[in-house]
């Protein structure tokens, strides 16, 4: 699969990006950003922090034309350490190679093997094919020629090409050179013992031998030449106090060394890997503790007195030492692809923009930013310094001491026609912040301004932007109820606005609008705020169109986090996007939406970039996680799906074709082909929409509820209302269902106010109303015989102990009478759904926390049960699962079979009627939990919808077995 952008299923003709990767997996990073457009190799490319590609890397670089990506030639950008290090001289050149995940046509184990200058840090130019990324890694001068290999292969050093593609003997432990020859240290299992190899021609060198030691697979650590002859080291535990091995190879006998570290300080520290470096008859040695150095590395070398601890890196994922050039050096990898190379000679870090630079995670997206300097598109990493690196060239260009740790936001601005960049820092220990002006060309601070206290959090996430004020070159950025202005060159507040009524500012944008500059302000309550920065007055309409989103305290106001100017026909427009995952085009002038809001982002809207793209004006749009989109400005309008959360999922018919119906707090309930999963139309409902079902003989009379009261008959196929609402006003309406009693089609709706109410659906006919003492999210009905059951699943009544996180009750609905005690559900398979199963009322449920048999055990605390909704009795039980918790469960009859639709943390499980899982999980929802599904028989197979926390949409076909 090529990459590039490629037509929205949904949306067309708007694109998405697409990659052989996917863009919805779990990033390296919590959250993608920032982005910007920038040139390179005379193109315009998209450039973006956290995106995943197939080396890792901390950013992305994509061709906007082509949707190509352009690699990382610098080799040091990506997310994941190094597997495997080793340094050696390949003829007169001190090289150091490294072998790199490399993930690429969905083989996570990939790897790629790059080599550079030890002492330079710059990447030789020489590919090798792809390999393992599990393998180890040596160099080594074989007959005047440099040799790597990776495994037991072995490779040129000049141009990659194989020389041979392996000649291991058993199980490959490790490399060795010795005597001038490339050597492979192997087990033979069979045999219980080892030999070494040639790693060119395959030829044993020396008798085999054999080491007293349990496990053996894991414990050779190192192998290192004394006078001649070959040392190997064998651990004998996992912890510092225990004891090394040392084998000669070549006399066959165990050599007596003093201890290597301080054994009784690294006692109780776990032992991961060692490097050893034998100079002159003195041993030095690289101790790993604990995975990925979690407990730290230490360079132990020889002193007068015993031992002495020459360095400690912190965490790494590969080491090594050796001498090169007649200089002792030790190399340490870490996540981040940071590389620390320390001269052993001059006790001092080697001094090069590609080493020492390691990223802390926490600051990996907030440290970074993007701008042209001199005409090409450069990127700029803080982690120990700060790097600008070349992205054409893969070069550094210049180094600075901004320790990203301390630094909170970076914008790229012009001053006086060159690139600067503005940087907020956090100094630590006074936490006073500071704003800085920085020339990367001169590597010149134009200033460096301590802010005086603030009141408001203003550390994190502080939006920044450059904007002319009445000829003075300014920042801008958020301060306490305000927005400030510092003079770009001197650092000097030369203006506010006062912001008082607005929500906390999260986003500042400047640009040009009817002829002058303006400065737009996205805030916390889902507004935008455009103003004259001079004057401070809003020259525009304020533009309200984000609304609030649900959080796990309630309601929060939707932020805006991007905002972008256009021109769309020559009309100018104002294009916001933000925590609501949706982008708005507003007309400036007006302040009246222009076109439908594009949806489909899986994340929070970070950046909007409008662009040219085949001759068309587009908006390239990035969000925390998924692709990066883009819309066609001009096109005509597209229904691309909700603006708000998805609240409820139901399958029907429409024209006799089977459906989906969405429905959504943006008011609306769409209808979705369920065999092509494109949204066929769009109902208003007047407000949130808190739940919808589909019900009547033909399954064609579409119901939706809403938190204002209203209950609300549709004819599906043609999308009209059906008469006057069942139900409007009064209590809030949370959960609706259906049911075929055979004589009847009913409809059953909750209410805020703990009552089941039950109509006639095609009558319209109000034939009772139940209390039943809870509030109640989710409903389910079914009919055997002359009994009615309703299963009500929500909240815990507030007159009952309950032991769970809710309660499900079933209720024989004509005797408003509650059947047998509640379910007390926790939240591992937090469901209870009626259905029919051969003729008889069966319930899907979780593990009942108060039931009698209940045994607590927390990996099963996501098993579901197939019971007889009358009797109580277990039919099934779907358990001993991978797929987490349950959080929905739907089910249909096809092919004379009732089937289940079951979706859970990891992703949705159809089952059949004796709870037998069908196929594979579908994984398609990326990670993010699936909360909301529906099944239906469609074309001779099922059609499955899904909602994930996201909210994310997916429906897919699944041929029925057999």
């Amino acid at each position: 699969m090529s990459q590039g952008w490629e037509p929205d299923d949904r949306a067309a003709p708007h694109r998405v990006l697409r990659t052989p990767l996917g863009f919805d997996e779990l990033h390296a990073y919590d959250e993608v950003g920032p982005a910007a457009l920038v040139t390179v190799a005379g193109r315009p490319t998209l450039v973006c922090a956290g995106l995943p590609t197939p080396d890792g890397s901390h950013y992305a670089a994509i061709d906007v034309e082509t949707g190509a990506r352009i690699p990382d030639r610098s080799g040091m950008h990506g997310a994941h350490g190094p597997h495997s290090v080793a340094v050696g001289m390949c003829g007169d050149q001190a090289v150091m190679a490294l072998l790199m995940r490399h993930p690429e046509d969905g083989d996570k184990f990939g790897g790629v093997l790059r080599l550079r200058d030890l002492w330079s840090g710059e990447l030789l130019d020489v590919q090798f094919p792809p390999t393992r990324a599990q393998s180890r890694v040596a160099v080594a001068t074989v007959d005047g020629r440099g040799v790597v290999a990776v495994g037991a292969a072995v490779y040129d050093a000049q141009d990659g090409s194989l020389i041979t593609e392996g000649n291991a003997r058993g199980f490959l432990m490790m490399h060795a050179v010795h005597q001038g020859r490339l050597l492979l240290l192997c087990y033979d299992f069979p045999q219980s013992r080892f030999m070494l190899v040639d790693a060119l021609t395959g030829a044993i060198v020396g008798d085999p031998f054999e080491v007293p030691l349990p496990n053996i697979r894991d414990r050779a650590k190192a192998a290192v030449e004394v006078d001649g002859h070959l040392w190997v080291f064998f651990t004998t535990g996992r912890r510092g106090i225990d004891p090394l091995i040392v084998w000669d190879a070549t006399a066959g006998e165990a050599v007596t060394l003093p201890a290597l570290w301080d054994a009784e300080a690294a006692a109780d520290w776990p032992f991961e890997d060692i490097a050893v470096l034998v100079d002159n008859g003195e041993i030095s040695v690289l101790v790993q503790w604990g995975y990925h150095g979690r407990d730290g590395t230490d360079l132990w070398v020889p002193a007068a007195d015993g031992r002495r601890l020459a360095a400690r890196f912190g965490g790494c994922t590969a080491l090594a030492l050796g001498v090169l050039d007649g200089r002792a050096a030790a190399v340490v990898a870490a996540n981040g692809r940071a590389l620390r190379v320390f001269d052993m000679t001059t006790d001092a870090t080697v001094a090069s923009p590609y080493y020492n630079n390691w990223i802390p995670e926490e600051v990996q997206i907030r440290a970074a930013s993007f701008a042209e300097i001199g005409g090409r598109g450069s990127v700029l990493r803080c982690g120990a310094t700060g790097v600008i690196w070349d992205i054409e060239s893969g070069l550094p260009v210049v180094a600075a001491a901004l320790p990203g740790a301390d630094v909170q936001t970076i914008t790229p601005g012009r001053l006086d026609g060159r690139a600067v960049f503005a940087v907020l820092t956090r100094t630590r220990p006074s936490y006073a912040l500071t704003l800085r002006m920085w020339d990367p060309q001169t590597d010149e601070t134009l200033f460096s301004r301590e802010l005086p206290p603030r009141q408001d959090d203003v550390t994190f996430d502080c939006p920044m932007t450059f904007v002319d004020l009445d000829g003075l070159p300014t920042v801008a950025m958020r301060g306490d109820r305000q927005i400030e202005f510092f003079h770009a060159r001197t650092g000097e507040m030369v203006g506010r606005i006062e912001t008082t009524g607005m929500g906390i500012i999260g986003s500042l944008a400047a640009g040009r609008l009817g002829g002058r500059t303006v400065l737009a302000a996205g805030d916390g309550y889902g507004a935008v705020h455009v103003f004259d920065p001079v004057t401070g007055q809003e020259v525009a309409p304020r533009l309200r169109a984000h609304p609030p989103v649900p959080t796990s305290a309630g309601h929060a106001g939707a932020w805006v986090l991007a905002i972008a100017f256009a021109k769309i026909s020559g009309r100018e427009v104002v294009i916001a996007g933000g925590t609501d995952q949706v982008i708005r085009v507003w007309d400036a002038a007006t302040g009246e939406a222009v076109g439908i809001p594009f949806s489909g982002h899986t994340g929070k809207i970070t950046a909007l970039l409008p662009a040219l793209w085949a001759g068309e004006q587009v908006l390239i749009s990035v969000a925390s996680k998924g692709a990066p989109r883009m819309w066609i400005l001009q096109a005509a309008p597209v229904d691309t799906g909700h603006t708000g959360r998805i609240t409820a999922l139901a399958a029907g018919t429409r024209r006799g074709e089977p459906v989906f119906a969405s429905s959504s707090e943006d008011a609306t309930i769409r209808l979705w082909d369920a065999a092509t999963g494109r949204i066929i139309d769009s109902l208003d409902a007047g407000g949130t929409v808190t739940s919808v079902a589909f019900g009547g003989p033909g399954r064609d009379i579409l119901v939706g509820v809403t938190d204002q009261g209203l209950v609300q008959r549709w004819d599906a196929n043609s999308g009209t209302k059906l008469g006057d609402p069942l139900h409007h006003g009064g209590p809030a309406m949370y959960a609706a269902a259906t049911v075929d009693t055979g004589s009847r089609c009913l409809l059953g709706v909750c209410a805020a106010d703990q009552t089941l109410r039950l109509w006639d659906i095609v009558t319209a006919e109000l034939l009772t109303q139940v209390p039943v003492g809870q509030t109640v999210r989710s409903l389910s009905m079914a009919a055997t015989g002359e009994q009615l059951l309703a299963m009500v699943h929500g909240d815990i009544a507030d007159d009952e102990p309950c032991l769970g996180d809710s309660m499900a009750a079933l209720w024989d609905v004509w005797a408003a009478e509650r059947i047998r005690q509640p379910l007390q559900l926790e939240d591992g398979a937090d469901v209870a759904v009626l259905g029919m199963l051969n003729d008889r009322a069966a319930l899907i449920q979780g593990l009942d926390v108060a039931a009698d048999d209940f045994d607590y055990d927390p990996a099963g605390m996501d098993a579901l049960q197939l019971r007889d909704a009358v009797t109580g009795e277990l039919l099934h039980d779907f358990d001993n699962h991978k797929h987490h918790c349950c959080t929905a469960v739907a089910l249909t009859t096809a092919a004379g079979r009732t089937w289940i639709a079951s979706g859970h943390a990891r992703g949705v499980v159809l089952l059949d009627d004796e709870l037998r899982q069908v196929g594979d999980a579908y994984k398609g929802h990326k990670g993010e939990a699936v909360r909301l599904v529906a099944v239906t028989e469609a074309a001779g197979g099922l059609a499955i919808a899904s909602v994930d926390y996201a909210n994310s949409l997916h429906i897919r076909r699944v041929p029925l077995p057999g």
